[in-house]
């Protein structure tokens, strides 16, 4: 898992959810942002054991709807 990379939660309130890591922290905890609820301005900080990589990685995006259109194309069904 990179930055870039495809996740999916596997625990918690947002479980199933597909994100985009952004980053990681000083502790090695993952950024997350999915560009509608976490945006790239303030993602959302996620244990890795708690994420399912997709094996698939997302070019760099500047806007939120960038990033949701990715993960859209991703996956069709995601809200």
């Amino acid at each position: 898992m990179e930055t870039g990379s495809a996740v999916v939660s596997k625990a918690g309130g947002d479980k199933g959810r597909t994100y985009v890591v952004v980053g990681f922290d000083e502790k090695g905890y993952a950024l997350v942002a999915d560009g509608r609820r976490h945006k790239l301005a303030a993602p959302k900080k996620k244990n890795v054991g708690h994420l399912s990589d997709l094996g698939l990685k997302i070019p760099p995006v500047k806007t939120d709807a960038l990033l949701v259109t990715a993960i859209r194309r991703l996956t069709p069904s995601e809200k």
